[in-house]
């Protein structure tokens, strides 16, 4: 018996594409807004699963295949949509990277639903922030902040990392809104 996918989790979701996706081969690691919402426990909503895959021969009819076997079917825009879910899903071809450089660590958790493979809480924050700095998008510095309150961050790697992409400036402002937070939750 299929389980519903009406009032399925994000996270349940995730792990069930991840196994499936597994299944026929195809190495996949989710990013994005998925991620955040995975992180901030559903603090942050996403409707949408950014999945980027890693397939020298290219893997879109064994992805396509993959997916309308658990009820999922492509749309004119490239998403895969299922009537019965609120969520959509994408692939997206690799590299996976964050700003200018490569992931540098992929998390897996595992279920009874199956495994999937994810950035790091860290990478997710980094991915974030890439947004924030180069499109100045407010929104995804809430995310960053989120992810970084709720999870073990790297903080060293992500000014690092800021500094590689020219973004110091930025990342102070990161650091006093996480600062800030910080001492208002120790209030």
């Amino acid at each position: 018996m299929k389980r519903s996918l009406k009032n399925i989790s994000i996270k349940d979701l995730a792990l069930i594409i991840g196994a499936q996706l597994s299944k026929y081969g195809i190495d996949a690691v989710l990013t994005g807004g998925a991620v955040v919402s995975i992180y901030s426990k559903n603090k942050y909503v996403s409707y949408d699963l950014d999945f980027v895959t890693y397939d020298p021969h290219g893997s879109a009819k064994a992805i396509k295949e993959a997916m309308k076997e658990i009820g999922f079917a492509i749309t004119p825009n490239t998403f895969f949509s299922n009537p019965d879910c609120k969520y959509v899903i994408e692939f997206i071809p690799a590299p996976l990277s964050v700003g200018s450089e490569p992931a540098k660590e992929i998390k897996n958790i595992k279920s009874g639903l199956g495994q999937l493979r994810l950035l790091s809480p860290t990478d997710c924050v980094k991915d974030r922030l890439a947004a924030f700095y180069h499109w100045n998008d407010k929104q995804a510095l809430e995310q960053a902040l989120m992810v970084a309150k709720n999870n073990k961050v790297d903080m060293k790697e992500v000014q690092r990392w800021s500094k590689v992409e020219g973004k110091s400036d930025q990342y102070d402002i990161f650091l006093s809104h996480y600062n800030n937070e910080a001492r208002t939750d120790r209030s």
